[in-house]
């Protein structure tokens, strides 16, 4: 064996082992984004479970506070009749609505946090799944790329090869 043909196998087997590594880190790369992809999901997943949390829990902090209202009121009226005050008009019936209002804004309010924080842990779901389609994009794209680089590769290493076995005689020496 010459060291011609020496030199033209280490170019084949060089070139085919840096197109394989290509390859293969493309495939690695895949895969990861598949990874990420899956685990964003099951954030969001977990992200949209904390959301219905929220809104349950708010429903049931408003309906807590509805019931300790409806005591204060009953509490007002018991009071102001031990007084001898007539609850249905004038001051108390004011005083008595006033209190009613203010009760159903802060009932209000309760549950407009609870759809205020189901929309964030909504919105976080959504951009989890973004995310994620993102990592699955770019795990894709990159095995393509390194793929077509392969590609490169192999054709590059039989050119090079081709070009050293036409520049050598079959003794091994150099062709003019």
């Amino acid at each position: 064996m010459t060291w011609a043909t020496v030199a033209v196998s280490a170019i084949i087997v060089g070139g085919g082992i840096q197109a394989y590594g290509q390859y293969q880190a493309g495939k690695a790369a895949e895969a990861q984004g598949k990874a990420e992809q899956q685990i964003a999901e099951y954030n969001a997943k977990l992200k949209e479970r904390e959301a219905a949390a929220e809104l349950e829990r708010s429903r049931a902090a408003a309906e807590r506070f509805e019931r300790e209202g409806e005591a204060l009121q009953g509490t007002q009226v018991v009071t102001l009749a031990k007084g001898g005050v007539l609850t249905t008009v004038g001051t108390p019936a004011l005083l008595l609505e006033e209190t009613a209002q203010e009760l159903e804004a802060d009932r209000m309010q309760i549950l407009r946090e609870g759809f205020l924080a189901q929309s964030f842990r909504e919105t976080e779901a959504g951009g989890l799944r973004f995310e994620g389609r993102a990592a699955l994009a770019r795990g894709r794209n990159i095995r393509r790329a390194s793929t077509l680089q392969a590609g490169g590769t192999l054709l590059t290493t039989a050119g090079t090869a081709a070009f050293a076995t036409y520049k050598t005689d079959a003794f091994g020496t150099q062709v003019h």
